[in-house]
């Protein structure tokens, strides 16, 4: 019976436990394998196991078939395992070395795209889990769980590509493997250069399955820079000169309790029995049960947005039909009541369909984590890194745009905040700095936070380049004026910055003005706190999506608005007293003990017919980045939820305006943008 091992793993996935027929084939197909002398015997014996598992499901003896299924999985997969681990010392033995120059004809013509898309998804994901496991390790070289996951991960990376003939892929994941087997049985401690190689491993990977991705899209396959070197690094690492010391940097020694931390000290705890049964589940033949295969279906992103543009489209109609004037008049009591049912149909129809744009922010945190290890070891500085709430949900189209934002906002907090240890020992701190990265949910907005310990920002330099570069005079008494928020808002202009050195990492004063454009085109805010010595707070306040928003209808003259919930403040119809003008020009509204400016839609979008006497009209008073200003309206309609449209390119940078939305009597209205309203009311200049 010509059937070689790894078939017998692949059969195992296709048969019931209730199909005897098909198992006592299969019985017998394992049994031509434990007598196949070309394997190890320790292969053979795993093989024997799980033939006695196979025969007691089918002599009824076996008190859980799908366990014995699963048990009988993992048996041959440790069998495939003794047996590669056995035919690599044979060739270390020998002298003999792979050849890597047969990969330029990459993938195979008749290759189905499909599965091969599947397989760089599914790797996509087993290699981000050894990312976070090698991380984990580096912090607590002794967790032998983590050394299984990424064992296990590379495992069945090797495996797979092997099936699709990805012959770079086999390889390096083949010598990736020999090498973690070295840390996995204590013959090496992972550490240092170790854990730089082991790294540097995961990323090829990643390389080479975005160059398999490439090539689906006709693009031509490169071998990776650094592919050769790296499988020679892997073969002999000490040849090399790669060891468990540091292979860029050693940072001062420190005690074990103040070691560099990258794990998140609130993530959720993997135990080994949940560990073994996940890679069970991904690994051996069990039959897929009810709850595993309704707890996640993969679905077309584009299908996905079809369907939620749908029911956006689907709420605007029924808002339509529950404002006309046949239910209005009230006469047709039957047809109101089963409109108002529909509407709580309606309802929840579009809360289900916009949670299903939500994701966690983990993956987002976790890439920081990389980022932090990296860039401590590059500077020689020892950081911990935490996390909190990365379970919190944020719409899946603002991750890309926020990524960027904490890119730079962590690398700055490394090279400029964080100090060195011999710095931080000089000031009493302890000599591991401290990032954390944070989010939580605040009303209906998602907060994200990152903090460090280091030396904070200091408001006389930053103060003394503003003056240099002219954006204040250097007037003691409008200095002392100007708020610390003011001050910290300078780091956000194009070009500022206030490093004595350029390095590699930052220092140029080109990113912390991308960080707030991101920012506020999400319809965000971002505020900056610190304590000179102590430690700065980046604080960054996001919607939580950017389909819907809670927003109060408003009219002026014939024309109506939506303005963000979030940004009122409160509404009020100013008296007499309370309306002064300054220098004959802006009028102001005293509102307890502060003056507000006012600032009128009508003049501002030139609206006709809008009420002229102040004290008719209604103050809606707003706040961006701290600062309030009054808008004078016409009527408040009422709050509601508005499902958002994009203007098109055309009008897209209107001043002022965000968006627009279709209102429930099938017109157009605009999207208040409360922060440029407020930078308009502030002396900015209106470009016609």
């Amino acid at each position: 019976m010509n059937i070689s091992i790894h078939d017998a793993a692949a059969l195992l996935i296709q048969l019931e436990p209730d199909d005897a027929v098909e198992l006592t084939r299969y019985h017998e197909m394992l049994k031509a394998l434990s007598g196949d002398v070309s394997y190890p015997e320790s292969s053979r014996n795993k093989i024997a196991e799980a033939m006695r598992n196979i025969a007691e499901i089918i002599a009824g003896k076996s008190l859980s078939p799908d366990k014995s299924m699963e048990e009988a999985g993992k048996q041959i997969q440790e069998a495939i395992y003794l047996m590669e681990q056995d035919q690599t010392d044979e060739a270390a033995r020998d002298g003999e070395d792979m050849d890597t120059s047969e990969s330029e004809g990459y993938i195979s013509e008749d290759m189905d795209p499909e599965l091969l898309a599947a397989f760089i998804t599914e790797s996509g994901e087993l290699i981000i889990k050894a990312e976070e496991a090698l991380l984990s390790l580096e912090n607590n070289p002794d967790d032998t769980e983590a050394v299984g996951v990424v064992f296990r991960a590379i495992h069945t990376i090797k495996g797979t590509s092997a099936f699709f003939n990805l012959a770079l892929l086999t390889e390096l994941s083949h010598r990736a493997e020999s090498f973690l087997s070295r840390i996995r049985d204590k013959e090496i401690r992972y550490s240092g250069g170790y854990a730089d190689l082991a790294l540097r491993s995961v990323d090829m990977i990643k390389d080479i399955l975005n160059m398999v991705k490439d090539i689906l899209e006709n693009k031509p396959f490169v071998k990776p820079d650094g592919y050769d070197s790296l499988m020679i690094t892997l073969k002999n690492p000490e040849s090399e000169g790669i060891s468990d010391k540091s292979a860029v940097h050693q940072p001062a020694p420190v005690s074990q309790e103040e070691n560099i931390s990258l794990l998140p000290i609130q993530e959720e705890e993997i135990s080994a029995d949940k560990t073994e049964e996940s890679d069970a589940q991904s690994l051996s033949p069990k039959e897929p049960s009810k709850q595993s295969a309704e707890s996640s279906v993969r679905v077309p992103i584009e299908r996905l947005d079809r369907f939620i543009d749908m029911v956006g489209e689907l709420v605007v109609a029924h808002s339509m039909v529950v404002q006309d004037e046949v239910l209005s008049s009230g006469v047709h009591y039957d047809l109101v009541k089963k409109v108002a049912h529909t509407s709580k149909i309606v309802r929840e129809l579009q809360s289900m369909s916009m949670s299903m744009r939500m994701i966690p922010l983990k993956a987002t945190f976790r890439k920081m984590a990389r980022l932090v290890r990296d860039l401590a070891r590059k500077t020689g500085k020892n950081i911990s890194f935490v996390t909190d709430g990365e379970d919190t949900e944020i719409d899946r189209n603002m991750v890309d745009f926020i990524n960027d934002p904490l890119i730079h906002m962590v690398r700055n907090a490394i090279d400029h905040g964080i100090e060195a240890p011999d710095e931080r020992g000089k000031t009493d701190k302890p000599p591991v700095g401290t990032i954390q990265l944070s989010a939580y949910h605040s009303a209906s907005n998602v907060v994200v936070e990152i903090r460090d310990d280091g030396k904070g920002f200091d408001r006389d330099i930053i103060l003394n380049k503003a003056i240099e570069r002219g954006l204040f005079n250097d007037d003691p008494e409008i200095l002392a004026a100007i708020s610390d928020r003011e001050v910290y808002n300078l780091i956000f202009e194009p070009g500022f910055s206030t490093a004595k050195i350029v390095s590699d990492i930052s220092g140029r004063g080109v990113g912390m003005d991308v960080v707030r454009k991101n920012v506020e085109a999400l319809r965000g805010q971002i505020e900056i706190q610190s304590q000179y010595g102590h430690g700065s707070i980046f604080k960054m306040n996001l919607p939580l999506t950017l389909a819907i928003i809670d927003g109060m209808v408003v009219r002026v003259g014939r024309q109506t608005y939506v303005a963000p919930t979030l940004s009122i403040v409160r509404s009020v119809q100013p008296k007499p007293e309370d309306i002064t003008t300054v220098l004959k020009r802006g009028e102001m509204l005293l509102l307890q003990g502060n003056l507000i400016p006012l600032f009128r839609l009508a003049s501002l979008f030139e609206i006709s017919g809008a009420e002229e006497e102040l004290t008719k009209s209604i103050v809606m008073v707003v706040e961006d980045d701290g600062k309030q200003v009054g808008l004078i309206i016409d009527e408040l309609i009422g709050s509601q939820q508005i499902v958002i449209k994009t203007l098109g390119e055309i009008f897209r940078n209107i001043p002022g305006i965000s968006g627009s939305a279709i209102m429930p009597n099938g017109r157009v209205g605009l999207i208040l943008d409360v922060g440029g309203l407020v930078r308009l009311a502030n002396g900015a200049v209106i470009k016609k």
